[in-house]
C-alpha cells in the first residue's frame, strides 16, 4: 500500500543526499566486484532501484 507523505524542503534534500550517497557506494561496490570478476547483478539491480527512487524525488514538491 502506498502512502503520501508531506515533507519539508529540508527533509526532501536530506533524503536526496542520502540516496545519492547510497548510489555512490553501490557504484563503488559494482566497480570493485567487476575487478574481482564477481557477479554484479544484485548491485546493479539495487542501483537501478535507487536511481528510480532518486528520479521520483526530483518530482516531489
Amino acid at each position: 500500500m502506498m502512502k503520501t507523505l508531506k515533507l519539508t524542503e529540508n527533509e526532501l534534500v536530506t533524503l536526496k543526499v542520502a540516496l545519492y550517497s547510497h548510489m555512490q557506494i553501490i557504484r563503488k561496490d559494482i566497480e570493485q566486484a567487476k575487478q574481482e570478476g564477481k557477479d554484479t547483478s544484485f548491485q546493479e539491480q539495487a542501483l537501478q532501484e535507487a536511481q528510480q527512487a532518486f528520479e521520483a524525488l526530483n518530482f516531489a514538491q
